[in-house]
C-alpha cells in the first residue's frame, strides 16, 4: 500500500473519531481541516473529549455498582416483612394467622393485592393441620322444619355437615345453618369448601379467641361478635348445640346450652379445615 494511501486511511479514521468525540457534525469536522484551525487542535479536542468520556464511564460504573450494594438488602427487609408467606407443610402456621385460599397461603400480616379468605382459629400440635374462621356470618335457624339426622356425637364439622345435608336431601327438609356453610362462596372460597363446625371444633377456637379478634379487628366488618353461634352438633331432634361466644371463661355453660333448631336467632359462622 502506497504512503499516500495510508496518510488517507489514518486521517478518514480521525475525522471519524472527531466526529464521535468532539460532538462536531463531519462538515465541521472537514472544515476545520480547510480552514484557520490547525490539526493539533483538533487532536487536542479529541483528547479531551476522551479523558471526558472515560471520567464520565467510571463514575457512573460506580454509581450503579453502589446502588446494586445498597438495594437488595432494602428489597429484601421489605419482601421479608410485607410478603412473607407459608404453607400448611410448613409447619409455621400459627393462630391469627391470615389465610389465602386462592393459593392455600398464610401470612403474619395482611398483604395488599391478595383476597383474606379468613383467619387461623386452631393449630394442632403437629403445626400443619387446623381451623381458618371464614370473615362472614348471618343469622339463622338450624333448621327450620326441625331436621333430624341421629348423628354420632365425635364427628367433625365437615362430616356433620355432610351427614346433614344428606338427610335434608332425603326428607326433604331445609337445613338452614349448614346449608348456608355449604354454599358459602366469598373471598375467594368455593362453594363446598367450608362446612358448619362441630360443638368440640368451637370450642378449639374459643381457646384462641383473643387472638383471633386481634387479626379479626385488621379486616373490616368481620368481628365475631358477643353472641351465641350455631354448631353442627344436634342434641335431639327439636334442639342443637349453639356456643357462647360472649367470652371464653365458662366453656362448661357452653357446651351445656341448647336451643330449639326452628330460633333464628343465633349466628353461624362457616370454616374450613387445611
Amino acid at each position: 500500500m502506497s504512503n499516500l494511501k495510508i496518510f488517507i486511511m489514518e486521517r478518514i479514521d480521525f475525522i471519524k473519531e472527531a466526529v464521535f468525540l468532539s460532538g462536531l457534525s463531519i462538515e465541521e469536522v472537514i472544515q476545520a481541516f480547510a480552514s484557520d484551525v490547525s490539526i493539533e487542535f483538533l487532536q487536542e479536542l479529541v483528547q479531551s473529549q476522551k479523558e471526558k468520556l472515560a471520567t464520565y464511564q467510571q463514575t457512573t460504573a460506580l454509581s450503579e455498582s453502589e446502588r446494586l450494594v445498597e438495594s437488595p438488602q432494602v428489597l429484601d427487609d421489605k419482601t421479608e416483612k410485607q410478603y412473607e408467606l407459608f404453607t400448611a407443610e410448613s409447619g409455621k402456621v400459627q393462630i391469627g394467622m391470615f389465610y389465602y385460599n386462592e393459593d392455600k397461603t398464610f401470612s403474619r400480616e395482611l398483604i395488599d393485592g391478595k383476597q383474606v379468605s379468613g383467619v387461623v382459629g386452631y393449630v394442632d400440635e403437629s403445626k400443619k393441620h387446623g381451623l381458618i374462621i371464614t370473615l362472614r356470618q348471618k343469622k339463622l335457624y338450624w333448621s327450620h322444619c326441625f331436621l333430624y339426622v341421629n348423628m354420632p356425637n365425635n364427628l367433625s364439622g365437615k362430616e356433620n355437615t355432610r351427614l346433614i345435608l344428606k338427610a335434608a336431601k332425603k326428607q326433604g327438609k331445609i337445613a338452614d345453618a349448614a346449608e348456608y356453610c355449604a354454599n358459602y362462596a366469598y373471598d375467594g372460597i368455593k362453594a363446598g369448601e367450608a362446612f358448619l363446625p362441630s360443638k368440640a371444633e368451637f370450642v378449639k377456637i374459643m381457646d384462641n379467641l383473643e387472638d383471633i379478634k386481634s387479626s379479626l379487628e385488621k379486616i373490616k366488618d368481620t368481628q365475631i361478635k358477643r353472641e351465641y353461634y350455631w354448631t353442627s352438633s344436634e342434641y335431639n331432634s327439636h334442639k342443637a348445640y349453639p356456643i357462647n361466644c360472649f367470652d371464653n371463661s365458662d366453656l362448661t355453660r357452653s357446651l351445656d346450652g341448647i336451643d330449639d333448631k326452628d330460633i333464628q336467632r343465633n349466628y353461624v359462622r362457616p370454616m374450613m379445615s387445611f
